[in-house]
């Protein structure tokens, strides 16, 4: 015995509803990590700019500046870069090239979605992996004249990686659910 379709319909947007709180929490965790990253961002740009700006003051003013002020980008660079990535990541705005990708199907384009957040999940968690002995060995590194150890510098590596994992990973979950099933072109939500 056949349904009618209306009931067809109402089961297929009760499924969909079913999932609407992970949904939910799923916004609410890439928005937390968004915001982080944002502050990440705007916290290191802020200080390397004071700080270079006090040294410019100083070696104008009185003929020699702090000589620590050079390394300060050393430590705080990778990590505004580290939290552009995750922001990229978390707003969906990376690079992105759509031409054949718009010439799909909706439900090829979808299933390439999943498999694009599995394969970058899969390749930021082995990025993760393999980078710690770097990190762990930045650890007996130090900059010059603060004696700052570059291991500060070099976690931005991890914290960037791991969050492109887990954003990637409640993205597939979103799929996964059929909460996401529109698939936005990248164009749409990129600058490029």
């Amino acid at each position: 015995m056949d349904m009618p379709v209306d009931k067809c319909v109402s089961a297929a947007q009760g499924e969909r509803s079913r999932f609407a709180w992970v949904r939910s929490k799923i916004t609410r965790v890439v928005g937390a990590i968004n915001f982080a990253s944002a502050t990440i961002v705007i916290a290191t740009l802020v200080t390397m700019f004071l700080a270079i700006l006090v040294n410019v003051g100083l070696r104008y003013l009185f003929g020699s500046g702090i000589t620590w002020a050079y390394e300060i980008p050393s430590i705080l660079f990778p990590w505004a870069v580290a939290g552009g990535l995750v922001m990229a990541t978390a707003q969906g705005r990376n690079i992105a090239v759509d031409a054949i990708i718009k010439m799909l199907p909706e439900r090829l384009r979808w299933m390439l979605a999943i498999l694009i957040s599995a394969f970058t999940c899969a390749i930021s968690v082995g990025v993760v992996y393999y980078s710690v002995p770097i990190v762990k060995a930045a650890q007996y590194s130090h900059l010059a004249e603060t004696g700052v150890a570059q291991i500060y510098g070099y976690s931005s590596l991890l914290y960037a990686f791991s969050m492109i994992a887990l954003i990637s990973l409640l993205n597939l979950t979103e799929y996964l659910l059929g909460q996401k099933m529109e698939v936005a072109s990248p164009s749409e939500s990129n600058f490029s």
